[in-house]
Order: C-alpha cells, then sequence, then structure tokens
C-alpha cells in the first residue's frame, strides 16, 4: 500500500469546515458543484514539494453511508481499517480521505461502501470480493478489466506527473496493420488457444521476413493496451521495425494459471504448434535475435522461461511484473524463486531482458514482489545477461504496462526514446 502523512489536511476540504463553521450558506453545495465540473479526486499541491500531490478522495452520501473504504488493489488483513477508511464531515454529506502521493503515480482504485470490515486472510479473498466493490462515481476515467470470472471496471487515477502514454493512441494518417483472428487446438495441451495475428502496414509475404512479437495475455493487450496502435505509431516514426505480432490468450483465467507458470508442456506446444504455425502462415524470421517473447504477471514469468527452455527460437524476453516468485512460499518441496534459481544455475544464454515493475506491488500475498523481481535482475546481471529493467510509479496494472511496454520494445532497437515512461532503477 502507498505512504500517506494523515497529518496532512485537505485545504479545500478545510475550507468548507470552516465555512460551515462560520455559517457560510451553500459551502457543502459550492464544492459538490466544483467536483461535477472538474471531476474527483480532489488535487492538491501543499508545500513546495511539487514532488508530492495531496490527493482527496470523496464520496457524496445518498443517505444510508456507515462506511467508506478506499483500496489500491490492497486490502486490509488486519484489524486496522485507518489506512482505507473515509471520514465524514459532521453534519454533511461528505466523505473523505487524503492521501500525500507521488505526483508520477497513476494507478486504479475501487470503493467499498458500507464494508464488513472484515480482514482479509489472502490476496485472492480479494479478489473474490471484488462483486461488492465500486467504481468512483465522481471520477469521468475508469477501465474495464479483465477478472476472474468476469470482466469489472475500475477508477483511474493520474495525477499530474504521471508519465505521457501518447503512443497508445491512434494518430491521423498513420497507416494501419490488418488483424488476423484464428483459433487453434492443441493436441499437446488438450485446450483451445486465441490467436489474433497483426500484420504491419505494407506487409509483402514475399519480400524480406519479418521479425515477430509473441506476445501472451494478448486479448488484454488488444483491447486495453491498445498494443497494435503502438506498433503501428511507433513504425511510422522509425522507431521500430515493421513487427508480425501474435498475440495468445488462453481460454479461461484457469487454464492461464496452470499453462502459463514455467509449464513444460506449454512450452513445447509454442515449439511444436503455435510458432510453427506462425512460421508456415506468416512470413517471419526463424532468428532468435529478432525475435521478442513477452507478457505480464505470469505471462512475464512465461516468457522467461520459453526463453530459457528455447533460446535458439526466442532471443529477447519482455516481462512486464513478472511472477519470479512463483511457485510462492508455502507449497512443499518446491524451491521459492524457482525460474531465478535456474538461470543463476545454468550456463549463460543468448537472451535480452527487458522487466519492469511498479513500485506499489506489495499487495496481500506471501511474498514480497519487488524484492523477488529485483533478485532476478540482479541474477541474470551476475550472469552476464543484457538486462533492461526499470520501476513506475504504480501497481500491478495494465494501465501502467500500456505505457511502459513502449520503452521496453524500444530497449532492443537504439535511438531516440521519448515516451517519457521510463525510470532507470
Amino acid at each position: 500500500m502507498l505512504d500517506q502523512e494523515t497529518s496532512v489536511a485537505s485545504p479545500r476540504i478545510s475550507r468548507v469546515a470552516t465555512d460551515i463553521e462560520n455559517g457560510v450558506e451553500g459551502a457543502v453545495d459550492g464544492l459538490w458543484k466544483e467536483v461535477a465540473e472538474s471531476g474527483a479526486p480532489l488535487m492538491e499541491q501543499v508545500g513546495d514539494d511539487d514532488s508530492h500531490t495531496l490527493v482527496t478522495f470523496l464520496w457524496r452520501d445518498p443517505g444510508d453511508t456507515e462506511n467508506v473504504l478506499v483500496f489500491f488493489f490492497s486490502a486490509p488483513s488486519n484489524d486496522d481499517f485507518s489506512e482505507y477508511r473515509m471520514a465524514n464531515l459532521p453534519g454533511t454529506d461528505i466523505w473523505y480521505k487524503s492521501y500525500l502521493l507521488p505526483s508520477d503515480l497513476r494507478t486504479t482504485y475501487l470503493f467499498s461502501v458500507n464494508d464488513p470490515l472484515v480482514p482479509f486472510n489472502s490476496y485472492a479473498e480479494v479478489l473474490e470480493s471484488l462483486s461488492r466493490y465500486r467504481t468512483d462515481p465522481l471520477n469521468p476515467r475508469d477501465y474495464t478489466l479483465q477478472g476472474n470470472p468476469s470482466e469489472f471496471k475500475v477508477s483511474v487515477l493520474e495525477l499530474p506527473g504521471a508519465p505521457k502514454q501518447p503512443w497508445n493512441i491512434s494518430r491521423r494518417g498513420v497507416p494501419k496493420g490488418r488483424i488476423h483472428m484464428h483459433s487453434m487446438h492443441s493436441s499437446i495441451l488438450r485446450t483451445q488457444h486465441h490467436i489474433a495475428v497483426h500484420t504491419p502496414p505494407g506487409y509483402d509475404p514475399e519480400g524480406d521476413d519479418y521479425d515477430v512479437f509473441l506476445l501472451f495475455d494478448g486479448w488484454s493487450y488488444y483491447n486495453f493496451a491498445s498494443i497494435t496502435t503502438v506498433l503501428d505509431n511507433l513504425l511510422y516514426t522509425g522507431r521500430i521495425p515493421p513487427y508480425v505480432l501474435v498475440m495468445h490468450t488462453n481460454e479461461d483465467q484457469d487454464v492461464r494459471a496452470r499453462e502459463l507458470p514455467c509449464h513444460s508442456p506449454f512450452v513445447d506446444f509454442l515449439n511444436e504448434e503455435l510458432m510453427p504455425w506462425v512460421h508456415e502462415n506468416y512470413h517471419v524470421t526463424p532468428d532468435p535475435s529478432r525475435t521478442v517473447v513477452g507478457g505480464s504477471c505470469f505471462g512475464g514469468l512465461a516468457a522467461a522461461y520459453a526463453a530459457f527452455e528455447s533460446p535458439d527460437r526466442f532471443g529477447k524476453v519482455i516481462s512486464q511484473s513478472g511472477s519470479f516468485w512463483w511457485p510462492g512460499k508455502g507449497i512443499p518441496d518446491v524451491e521459492d524463486e524457482w525460474m531465478t534459481q535456474q538461470f543463476r544455475a545454468a550456463p549463460r544464454l543468448p537472451i535480452r531482458f527487458s522487466m519492469t515493475i511498479g513500485s506499489m506491488e506489495k499487495a496481500i500475498m506471501e511474498y514480497d514482489p519487488m524484492t523477488t523481481h529485483r533478485n532476478a535482475r540482479d541474477v541474470l546481471r551476475e550472469k552476464g545477461y543484457e538486462v533492461d529493467y526499470s520501476e513506475y510509479t504504480g501497481g500491478h496494472d495494465m494501465v501502467c504496462w500500456r505505457g511502459s511496454i513502449v520503452d521496453q520494445l524500444l530497449s532492443f532497437h537504439p535511438g531516440p526514446k521519448d515516451s517519457g515512461t521510463k525510470q532507470r532503477a
């Protein structure tokens, strides 16, 4: 969760409280009118430090509010809810909670209204409770995420200094590639796989072969990261060579959780079924140094594992918040940080890495994702791997990954990098 300074009060809320105390009419209505015009949360500069912004979340009581919690995809695991709980301005319908946050933060959040105030014992319990959470009705910016078992919306918080994400926006005059949708049954895995292939503008099956980018959780990257728009824009400005993008999506979340984390039969599927099919149907290079495999969370781990097992096919890895903690604590007879240990024990392979993770990824889990991610980075560098590594101010969240993937892809292609998302570590 985020650090906060509870001693810092919102000047705007304090002014409302003072006006009420002085009998000023319309003080409360004046606040809600401002919020209706500018949206919530409130963002205020306190003092001379522009590296932090005071953010105040607001809830307007319809008449039955007993409590409101603010969740940044983290939730209380003990009886102290003060870090999350809004306060009511006495005698008004105003509920509020202020946090002093880094000005470059981009994240998502949810409200829990009239929460039962029962501590969670695991992150799985948090996910199971998503149905009772709601977006911020005063914030017009929301974001639909693919969850388990269904889609759900979250509210977006984007502070003034958050890195810009210009490459995800379609631009007038930029030629667009084509999308080809496929479905593949794996005889190895006995599961269905959704495959979407994006060919670049001007794709010529008779010309030079194309670089190839295999991306796991492709459905999410296509819908929520506009990844094909990113590639079209970067190609048009000469930042990258033309790529054939292969977007792979598992048939459901349960299958994903089984097949992506270091699952040997899944790599067999890639080598014996998916990639041979790609080469048969699309004019792509067999050169591993021009073949990128990437993904986020389990997909980032799967990318690293695929390259480890098949460096003669995959020579570049993009890992976004890769689950290098896998298989986690509490699993008998299995070593923690298994993938990192495999790289430590094996000879150096001809693989390049680009890794990124968010500073807010400490949720209710039995591990520290920041520490395990840094451990993986350190082991790779000690073994002599080229590792482009960055940490952004945000969470385990596609709203952040959609921007950072630009710099990660550009890290494989020397040249100007002005997307503004990079934070070196």
